[in-house]
């Protein structure tokens, strides 16, 4: 997830020279995975 983001990130700066308001599906990538990363340590300690 953080490498597709990352790609998808470098696409759009790099070589659209956009911007993240402009990129809705980037937008909500970035807070997909600001969501799993956040609450992925709270999932896992009651995995066990």
């Amino acid at each position: 997830m953080t490498t597709d983001l990352a790609a998808n990130w470098y696409a759009t700066y790099g070589i659209q020279h956009s911007n993240l308001a402009a990129q809705p599906g980037l937008q909500r990538l970035f807070a997909f995975t600001v969501f799993v990363l956040g609450t992925a340590p709270f999932v896992r300690r009651h995995l066990s």
